[in-house]
C-alpha cells in the first residue's frame, strides 16, 4: 500500500518497482510483507550530474507488518539515462553504458565481494536497462563521502585506493580460481572498450582536441615537436586499444577503469584521517592486467612533480598489498610476479597519459560550466563531444585564465614520453 507518492517520481519508477527496491534492502522472502509508507525521489544536486547520467536520491519509508508499527527509511543513489537532453540520453543508449554497468554491479562485483575484505562498491538494489538503484555512499549509517575542492590528495588517500584496487584485483583472480570461472570469456559483451577505441566519436573528437591543443601551445614550437604532431600523433591515437586488450601472458583481472575524484568516497576517522574507500561507476571496466586501473588513477590524481617523488612507492605499495591478498586468499604469489607487473606498467604507460590528456580538459572546466552549456546548448554541446572541441577549449579559455595551464600538463608529458620512447611512433 502507497500513502503518498510525490508527482516526479512516477515518471521514473513505478510504485510496483519502489516495494521491490525495499524488499530486496530488507531481504524479504516472497510470503513476507511490508508496507511502504512513502517514497519520493529529489533531482541530485549539480555536483552529482555526471558526464553519462542524470542522478536522484531516492527515499522509501517502510513499516514491518504485522511485527511492528516501526518505520525504516532507507534512502539510495538513483542514476539514469539522462531524461532531460535527448541528444544526451542517445549517446548513453547508444554507446550501452547502461548495460554494461549493470552487468557489472548484479552480476560480477557481487561474485568479487565474497573474497574482499572491505567494501568494494554500493550493493545495486534494482536495475534496469535505462536506470540503476544503488546504496547512498553518502547516507549518514554508510558514512562515506568524496573530498572536498579543498581537499587535496595526500599520500595516504592514494596508497589506501591503491589498497583498495588490490582488493578488487586479486578479488576476481580468487572469483576466477575458486569456481573456474573466466571474467573475460564468461562477460565479454559486457567489458568492451568504450573509450579508446575508434568506434567512439567521443575518443576521436578527445584524440582531435589533444591535437589542437599541442598544435598552439606555446612550449611545442619547435621544428620537431611540431612536425611529430604533424606526422604521427593522430596514427598513434587511432591505434591505443591494443593497449587496453587482454593480456595472453599477464594475468588479467576485473579493471574498474574510471577512478578520477567524483568516483571515488572515502570514511574518516575523528581526526579526518582516511580509513577507508570505495568506488562507484562501472560503465568503463574492462577485464586486462591490472596496470591500467593503477596508472589511470595516479595520473588523474596526482601532479607531475608527486609522481617524481612517490610513483615507485605507488607501486611498490600495490604490488605488496596485491601479494598480501594472494597470501591471504592462498593464491600463488607467481599469479602476478614483479618482473610481470612492472612490464604491465610499461604498456599501461601510454594509455594513461592519452585518457588523461582527453579527460583533463573536460573535468578542470569552471564549476557548473559544463552542465549549463550542455543544459542551455544541446546541440552545440554534442557537437563539442562527440565532433570538434576546438571552440569549447577556446570559449573556456576566455574565461579562465588559468585553465590552459591546468589541462596541458598531461599533453606535455605524453609529448615528452614519445620524444623519450620513439619506437612508439614506429
Amino acid at each position: 500500500m502507497f500513502d503518498h507518492m510525490n508527482e516526479t517520481i512516477a515518471d521514473i519508477l513505478s510504485a510496483a518497482e519502489c516495494e521491490k527496491i525495499a524488499r530486496n534492502s530488507l531481504k524479504l522472502q516472497k510470503d513476507e510483507s511490508i508496507k511502504i509508507v512513502s517514497y519520493a525521489l529529489e533531482k541530485g544536486s549539480n555536483e552529482l550530474v555526471g558526464f553519462m547520467g542524470e542522478y536522484y536520491k531516492l527515499r522509501i519509508r517502510v513499516q514491518d507488518e504485522p511485527i511492528s508499527d516501526e518505520i525504516k527509511e532507507f534512502c539510495y543513489f538513483v542514476k539514469s539515462v539522462p531524461l532531460s537532453n535527448e541528444l544526451h540520453r542517445d549517446e548513453c543508449e547508444r554507446k550501452c553504458f547502461f548495460r554494461k554497468e549493470g552487468c557489472a554491479y548484479t552480476q560480477i562485483l557481487p561474485n568479487i565481494q565474497k573474497f574482499a575484505t572491505t567494501k568494494l562498491y554500493p550493493v545495486c538494489y534494482y536495475a534496469r536497462k535505462d536506470l540503476l538503484v544503488l546504496e547512498d555512499l553518502a547516507a549518514p549509517d554508510l558514512g562515506y563521502r568524496h573530498l572536498e575542492n579543498e581537499e587535496a590528495y595526500t599520500v595516504k588517500h592514494c596508497k589506501l585506493f591503491l589498497t583498495h584496487l588490490a582488493q578488487l584485483h586479486a578479488g576476481s583472480i580468487a572469483w576466477e580460481e575458486r569456481e573456474g570461472v573466466n571474467i573475460g570469456r564468461q562477460f565479454e559483451d559486457c567489458l568492451f572498450e568504450l573509450v579508446l577505441t575508434t568506434e567512439n566519436e567521443w575518443y576521436i573528437t578527445g584524440a582531435k582536441g589533444i591535437i589542437f591543443l599541442a598544435k598552439n601551445y606555446h612550449k611545442f614550437q619547435t621544428s620537431e615537436i611540431q612536425n611529430l604532431i604533424d606526422e604521427k600523433l593522430y596514427t598513434l591515437l587511432m591505434d591505443v586499444l591494443k593497449y587496453t586488450e587482454p593480456s595472453t601472458n599477464i594475468r588479467n583481472v576485473f579493471l574498474h577503469r574510471d577512478s578520477w575524484e567524483r568516483n571515488i568516497f572515502f570514511k574518516f576517522d575523528a581526526n579526518n584521517e582516511p580509513t577507508s574507500c570505495c568506488i562507484v561507476d562501472f560503465q568503463l571496466s574492462r577485464y586486462a592486467p591490472p596496470a591500467l586501473d593503477i596508472l589511470f588513477f595516479l595520473y588523474g590524481q596526482t601532479t607531475a612533480e608527486e609522481r617524481k617523488l612517490y610513483m615507485q612507492e605507488y607501486l611498490e605499495h600495490y604490488f605488496a598489498e596485491l601479494q598480501e591478498r594472494f597470501r591471504e586468499l592462498k593464491l600463488p604469489p607467481d599469479t602476478i610476479t614483479k618482473v610481470d607487473f612492472l612490464e604491465d606498467c610499461r604498456r599501461a604507460h601510454l594509455p594513461a597519459l592519452i585518457i588523461t590528456a582527453i579527460i583533463k580538459p573536460l573535468t578542470m572546466m569552471p564549476e557548473g560550466l559544463s552542465n549549463k552549456w550542455r543544459s542551455e546548448e544541446q546541440e552545440k554541446f554534442d557537437y563539442y563531444m562527440n565532433t570538434q572541441r576546438d571552440e569549447l577549449f577556446t570559449r573556456v579559455m576566455a574565461i579562465d585564465s588559468t585553465y590552459e595551464a591546468k589541462i596541458m600538463w598531461p599533453i606535455e608529458e605524453l609529448i615528452d614520453h614519445l620524444l623519450k620512447n620513439p619506437d612508439l611512433l614506429d
